[in-house]
């Protein structure tokens, strides 16, 4: 299985925390064959494997929000799949002195992969597509998560080899996409507009490899055919408008070739941004921040074209405190924002005991969230639409 660029995997995660559905569907799209393939290993039954995929893929996008790290998603929820079996009641064999308990509580990076190599005897391949972590690393997590569990028990043990079991075959697409229309449905939100065929052929999250066969195909069709086409170059436009539905400025990329696009990308901070197909050779950005954005496209003959685009209509400040008051057992705060406006709903304070915090009462209009009085120091996080977030730091003061 080939890995996935982890960097707009990321975006997507971010994104899908944030109720996007149309990311949530493509980072649905570029994971859902590790995990159906991770739980078929587990269960031996396709129609199981399928249940609990759907039940996986739905908790996790209602978990999202309460993910530490997006770099992580691929390890959580793994882990999620791993304790779906295990709630079903089925077994797995503890090696020895390796004990479940122990594993379980490795970092889970560590902790997965010693489940993914041990419980169910995957080889190393496997994990790296799975988890989409490149081998040598993966034997460095599994090095250390072994060290780990030998300095815990005090003694030098080797887990035994696991007989790995596998059960082939896959849904077909029109199960995938009833699948993905479930999770929505179970989770209350509304479904991605882009059709699922779209995410998964365009697929800005793979990493592409051509066979040698495809190479000397396609070399072959440009000496005898396509010559005069071999060097064109794409020509295109980037129109910007002020904001679309999330607030953000949309930027419009119209592509004017006779070959069809063979890909679309935008970068802005050495990050890339999502870019979707809106109609024929016309293609949409919404960047998140300003600076200068780096559009490229790339016609089918491989030859491409970068264009820079300066952004700077993105609301890049956060929420202002403009009062506060304690009252009788509560904290009155006061924000504004002078941008795309205060996210009220992601409101929350973290306590120095770890615990978290959310406003009893907030009125928009006003800008007033209230608080029931802290006990202990806090962390107060305001976040925009956008993610822009502004951090107070409030320190109890002893009463006289």
């Amino acid at each position: 299985m080939e890995l996935l660029d982890q960097a707009y995997l990321n975006d997507l995660v971010i994104r899908s925390g944030r109720g996007d559905s149309n990311a949530f569907a493509e980072l649905f799209a570029a994971c859902w064959e590790g995990q159906y393939t991770y739980l078929l290993a587990m269960f031996r039954e396709r129609e199981a494997a399928v249940r609990a995929m759907q039940d996986v893929f739905a908790q996790a996008l209602q978990r999202l929000p309460s993910l530490p790290r997006a770099g992580l998603f691929l390890p959580w929820i793994s882990r999620m799949s791993y304790l779906n079996w295990r709630e079903k009641q089925y077994t797995i064999e503890e090696q020895g002195p390796l004990h479940l308990s122990q594993i379980l509580n490795l970092p889970l990076t560590e902790s997965q992969i010693l489940l993914m190599t041990f419980g169910q005897g995957f080889s190393d391949n496997e994990i790296s597509g799975i988890l989409n972590i490149r081998v040598p690393l993966l034997r460095r997590y599994r090095k250390d998560g072994l060290r780990h569990l030998r300095r815990e028990s005090g003694t030098d043990f080797r887990p035994a080899a696991v007989k790995a079991h596998r059960v082939s075959g896959k849904p077909d697409a029109g199960t995938i996409m009833e699948i993905l229309e479930t999770i929505f449905e179970t989770c209350g939100q509304e479904p991605n507009t882009v059709p699922m065929e779209a995410l998964a052929s365009y697929a800005v999250y793979r990493k592409e490899r051509f066979s040698l066969q495809r190479g000397i195909l396609i070399a072959g069709l440009v000496v005898f055919l396509l010559l005069p086409m071999l060097f064109l170059l794409p020509e295109y436009e980037v129109h910007g408008t002020d904001q679309g539905e999330r607030g953000l400025p949309v930027y419009t990329i119209e592509v004017r070739s006779l070959l069809p696009v063979g890909r679309v990308t935008a970068r802005l901070r050495s990050c890339s941004l999502p870019v979707y197909e809106a109609g024929a050779k016309e293609f949409t950005v919404e960047p998140t921040r300003n600076g200068t954005m780096t559009v490229s496209v790339e016609l089918i003959n491989r030859q491409g074209v970068r264009k820079e685009v300066s952004v700077q209509n993105v609301d890049a400040k956060g929420p202002e405190l403009t009062g506060s008051e304690i009252q009788e057992g509560t904290l009155l705060l006061r924000f504004t924002d002078a941008g795309i406006g205060v996210d009220y709903r992601e409101i929350y304070a973290v306590g120095t005991s770890g615990t978290v915090y959310y406003p009893s009462e907030t009125n928009e209009e006003t800008g007033e969230v209230l608080f029931l009085y802290p006990e202990e120091d806090w962390d107060v996080y305001v976040p925009d639409h956008i993610g822009n977030t502004l951090h107070l730091a409030l320190t109890l003061q002893e009463k006289t």
